[in-house]
């Protein structure tokens, strides 16, 4: 799975606004569980900075559920010190699947 569009955001203190890049998340951190239709797969990202006008904290945190394998079956997307004004785009990477 990938962040194919980046997270536009507000600083909650100083209304700052901020358009994030896809690739500032970096590679996701994963994790799956065997289910009746096979593996659901969980991506998750997490972005951290200092809000550059009053120095605010703000995380984000982005997750992707693949299940089964080649369908995006749910994500969720929360935020600390900022509001989200518009979600990232997640996809499932099809690069990572090889066609028989």
């Amino acid at each position: 799975m990938i962040i194919s569009s980046g997270v536009k955001i507000k600083c909650k203190k100083c209304n700052k606004l901020y358009d994030i890049n896809p690739e500032d998340f970096g590679e996701p951190d994963t994790s799956s569980d065997e289910r009746n239709m096979g593996y659901e797969i969980q991506y998750s990202w997490e972005y951290e900075f200092a809000c550059e006008k009053c120095d605010n904290h703000i995380h984000i945190y982005i997750d992707g559920y693949e299940y089964p394998t080649g369908i995006l079956n749910y994500e969720e997307f929360n935020s600390e010190g900022c509001s989200i004004l518009e979600n990232p785009s997640l996809e499932i990477d099809n690069d990572d699947y090889e066609l028989d």
